[in-house]
């Protein structure tokens, strides 16, 4: 059967899961972008968010990603205040909410220390202004997009744990709008860091 409250009744809560998503994007929100950013801006005095709003690829990527993210934060609330209800409701085991929030408790994890692995070189988005280091240590030592795994994780952690038309198109959206985010940044790290980069792609996988 679909998602319901079982999860959440099962440990003795009466949370909804529509509450309870909101609560974890807010809380994600706030760690992997908010605090983040103000220790970047605090160790080089630099915005790491650098989205662009230009009429190119990057610009169309970035403000998509805006809109998806407002979007999502949309449904969630409207689903919390009970103004909405799962629209288009898929049926999945009973099991599968339980692997969405494992999958999104490990996101968090996942996200924050790619994060801090990746120090004073952490951005969202494309920084063409200033050369950031190559880091090819810990969790880049698996995947060349840590970050992007994890957000995808996320993505299909919320679909696991809220499965309707709705998180799913989320999910489709977020995973074209990141490959493509991926193959930017990929090109942008290959003309700074040049040879090194591609003896790095050559050792680790885009994913994992």
């Amino acid at each position: 059967m679909w998602c319901d409250d079982k999860l959440f009744l099962i440990i003795g809560g009466k949370l909804s899961i529509m509450s309870a998503l909101f609560a974890f994007f807010i809380v994600f929100f706030a760690i992997a972008l908010v605090l983040p950013t103000v220790r970047v801006w605090r160790q080089t005095g630099i915005n790491p968010v650098v989205l662009p709003r230009s009429d190119d690829v990057a610009g169309f990527v970035g403000t998509y990603f805006k809109l998806l993210i407002i979007f999502l934060g949309t449904y969630l609330l409207l689903g919390t205040l009970n103004v909405v209800r799962p629209i288009g409701p898929i049926l999945l085991p009973d099991h599968a909410s339980i692997v969405g929030w494992c999958l999104l408790t490990a996101s968090i994890f996942w996200v924050v220390i790619a994060q801090f692995q990746m120090g004073i070189s952490w951005r969202v988005g494309i920084d063409t202004e200033t050369k950031t280091a190559l880091i090819i240590h810990g969790l880049f030592q698996i995947s060349r997009n840590p970050i992007f795994l994890g957000m995808m994780m996320q993505l299909v952690g919320l679909f696991l744990a809220q499965p309707d038309a709705i998180t799913f198109a989320i999910l489709l959206t977020g995973y074209v709008l990141i490959s493509i985010q991926i193959r930017g940044e990929e090109q942008h790290l290959m003309n700074i860091h040049g040879m090194n980069y591609r003896e790095y792609c050559a050792k680790v996988r885009r994913w994992i």
